[in-house]
């Protein structure tokens, strides 16, 4: 004998309907409330190798979804490989499918790996690694999942673009970015954060501005800033002129050396001669 037509079926059943909204009160009654980053670009994606080099972020969506994994992460956590340090920590969480199409519809109708998931709960942003769609065994027939469930890992940042506007999220971008410092003349104007600014063909992202000390710290730079032109940043309409610059050393890092290696290293090696490592008048 078949299975009842009015109870269990594969089309869009009141059962189905109900079951769905269940999932998601569940969710918004038990779960947190999580900013969902999906990935864009500042580049043409390399179709050959499947690489997209400069990855950005320009929105981020406050969703709720249901984080499985509540007691701690899970993964690895802190080791030493031959690499040195690695942090792989893990998570896992829920979100409805109705819930994500509803919020993030506009970008993409489901989750995606690349995306990012920020918690402000623990101030950290992790990337999705995996989705699954086949969360639930649709004892009641399927016409779409339910839910995904997203495994995330902890991100590691390799220079990508933050401009969502929550500022939690694009300090950490300011934070953890290479960046490098100009000391500015004259001018007017103030500059302000993550607008861009340019000299020619030179473009950057302000991160810091000191008025005081007329110092600004830029990051994402694509070109060479020229010591003596001015810089315009596009939002806030400031023109100043570069004094100097800094660009051996990452003026986001209390440990980058590069400027006092290279002062020592004048002081071992003579580079006045034509052949420093051999003798003197071999070329």
């Amino acid at each position: 004998m078949a299975v009842s037509v009015y109870f269990n079926n594969q089309g869009a059943t009141r059962e189905q309907f109900l079951i769905e909204d269940m999932i998601i009160e569940s969710i918004r009654n038990h779960g947190i409330d999580i900013y969902y980053l999906p990935r864009g670009s500042q580049s043409t994606q390399d179709e050959l190798f499947g690489d997209d080099p400069v990855k950005a972020f320009p929105v981020a969506i406050k969703i709720d979804m249901y984080l499985e994994t509540f007691d701690d992460f899970t993964g690895n956590q802190e080791f030493f490989s031959k690499f040195g340090l690695e942090i792989q920590k893990a998570a896992k969480v829920a979100v409805a499918r109705r819930t994500f199409q509803k919020y993030v519809g506009d970008y993409r109708i489901l989750p995606m790996e690349g995306d990012l998931v920020f918690l402000p709960v623990q101030q950290k942003i992790l990337e999705v690694k995996f989705v699954q769609e086949e969360k639930n065994f649709f004892q009641a027939g399927k016409v779409a999942p339910y839910m995904f469930g997203l495994s995330l890992e902890a991100f590691k940042y390799n220079g990508e673009l933050f401009t969502t506007g929550v500022k939690e999220i694009d300090d950490i971008g300011n934070a953890e970015a290479v960046a490098i410092e100009l000391v500015l003349s004259s001018g007017s104007g103030s500059f302000v954060q993550n607008e861009t600014i340019t000299q020619g063909t030179t473009l950057a992202y302000v991160g810091e501005w000191d008025a005081v000390n007329l110092r600004l710290k830029v990051r994402n730079v694509r070109g060479t800033f020229d010591e003596g032109s001015n810089i315009t940043g596009a939002k806030s309409g400031a023109v100043w002129t570069i004094l100097s610059r800094d660009e051996m050393d990452d003026a986001n890092s209390s440990y980058d050396d590069n400027t006092r290696i290279e002062s020592e290293a004048d002081n071992i090696l003579d580079w006045s001669e034509l052949n420093p490592f051999g003798s003197p008048n071999e070329i």
